[in-house]
């Protein structure tokens, strides 16, 4: 006789753990992206051309939705190849993003005993594919909506610009698509020479940049509940709480980051060239989670470099397509950090207790983080002894956060920290979420069985 519950017991552990499946999907297309950007007919004309390291890392700077090249991109690639890198963005950015979303609302939801011990082993167990096929069209949708109509007013601003140098409209689309793409999933990458240096002086090309970056870091589940206000605002009758509490954690430690390092980068300067307080503001808004810079990052002076790299470890929001340790987990630890100084055995935010598990999470990523770190820049640092160590720092922290900044440091890479360099990218893009999914453990079950009395005697 066969029992159900043994079938069921083996599927469980033939499924693929969710942090594993994260990581099969970046690889993958990985390995497609580095086959296609080797190819011949992905270089430009009379360009220097990408070996397989070269195309390797910029894949993997692709999917991760860093930004660090080791080559001149439009100098390197054509549109085809500029295609390619276009399509990793995308997909690393949804991929993450839907990972993201759809393992934190089933393992936060409540669900049936079953569900809940299934969940801890696989997120496609029991009605989680349809949950996924559900979150993965409306991320998708989101995405793709914000993305076009991004591209759209980059396109009306920077249309005159290429018209007057002689590339055409649809150069102009394209660049305009690419540049949306890049700028929501936070990937720093570029088809203008010279980074954005030469649009420096276009206020709303920029402004349709850094909205993009700013939606792009906030989560796909801060973004719906954004877009239900005005429904909400406009409801007669009594209203239900307009934005939950993770948007609210989320929006005012965003706001509160981005604010206190613009006020350190405009006191210290944000660069040659760049005097107005707008510059500030695009260096730290963009350099937070994007890596995109209106000037070279290696002329900041070095209090200001100091205030990028911690704004670099901090990234973005969960759900999103930023990087970093995250906005939340910086404001659960802090309120731990401020329950623990006031002796009090509760961390709270906005009139709530944080449950101590979290609390916890946030502690140890806090300490993974930091410790990956370390070993990262004393690696950089033994494989270029004779660089300078903020440059080093700032290197390391850039791949681990994701953003793709350099202080002109990635053309100079060995081979030995290019692979440390990919695997910092890898960590980064994939180890806070692989994390967080394998510190929710399923939950123990609590069964009352009923007493039972036997004769004895």
């Amino acid at each position: 006789m066969a029992f159900p519950f043994r079938r069921k017991s083996s599927a469980r552990k033939r499924a693929t753990p969710p942090a594993r499946l994260a990581l099969y999907w970046f690889a993958s297309f990985v390995l497609v992206g580095t086959v296609l950007l080797r190819l011949p007919w992905s270089h430009a004309a009379g360009g220097p051309g990408a070996g397989f390291s070269a195309a390797l890392f910029t894949a993997v700077s692709a999917a991760c939705v860093t930004g660090l090249s080791v080559v001149d991109v439009p100098a390197t690639f054509n549109i085809f190849g500029q295609f390619i890198i276009a399509a990793l963005l995308e997909m690393g950015g949804i991929g993450v993003m839907t990972f993201a979303h759809l393992g934190f609302r089933l393992f936060g939801r409540r669900a049936s005993i079953a569900q809940q011990a299934a969940l801890a082993d696989s997120l496609f167990q029991s009605d989680a594919a349809r949950e996924f096929g559900k979150s993965f069209r409306q991320i998708v949708k989101v995405t793709l909506c914000v993305q076009l109509v991004g591209a759209l007013s980059l396109l009306v601003s920077a249309l005159p610009r290429h018209l007057r140098d002689g590339d055409g409209f649809w150069r102009a689309a394209w660049a305009a698509l690419f540049h949306s793409i890049s700028a929501f999933c936070n990937g720093g990458f570029m088809v203008y020479p010279g980074a954005l240096g030469g649009v420096s002086a276009n206020i709303p090309f920029l402004a349709a940049i850094l909205a993009l970056i700013t939606l792009g870091g906030l989560g796909h589940g801060v973004l719906v509940e954004l877009s239900r206000l005005p429904a909400l605002l406009g409801a007669k009758g009594r209203k239900p709480r307009l934005l939950s509490l993770n948007a609210r954690v989320v929006l005012v430690t965003t706001a509160a980051v981005i604010l206190a390092g613009i006020a350190g980068v405009w006191l210290f300067g944000a660069g040659a060239g760049v005097s107005r307080p707008g510059g500030a503001v695009f260096q730290v808004m963009s350099g937070r989670t994007a890596g995109f810079a209106i000037v070279p990052v290696a002329n900041m002076p070095l209090p200001s470099l100091l205030i990028m790299i911690a704004l670099m470890f901090i990234g973005g929001s969960p759900g999103s397509c930023a990087g970093g340790i995250k906005t939340t987990s910086l404001a659960i630890w802090i309120a731990g950090v401020r329950a623990n100084l006031r002796n009090d055995s509760k961390a709270n935010l906005f009139g709530y207790v944080i449950a101590p598990d979290l609390v916890s999470r946030a502690r140890i990523l806090m300490a993974l983080t930091m410790l990956w770190n370390l070993a990262g820049i004393f690696v950089l640092v033994v494989l270029h002894p004779r660089e300078r160590l903020e440059t080093l720092i700032f290197e390391q922290i850039s791949a681990f956060g994701t953003v793709g900044l350099s202080m002109d440091f990635t053309p100079r890479l060995t081979v030995l920290s290019r692979l440390w360099i990919m695997l910092s990218m890898f960590v980064g893009r994939l180890g806070p979420l692989s994390i967080a999914l394998w510190m929710a453990p399923a939950a123990k079950l609590s069964i009352n069985r009923p007493v039972g009395r036997v004769m004895v005697g």
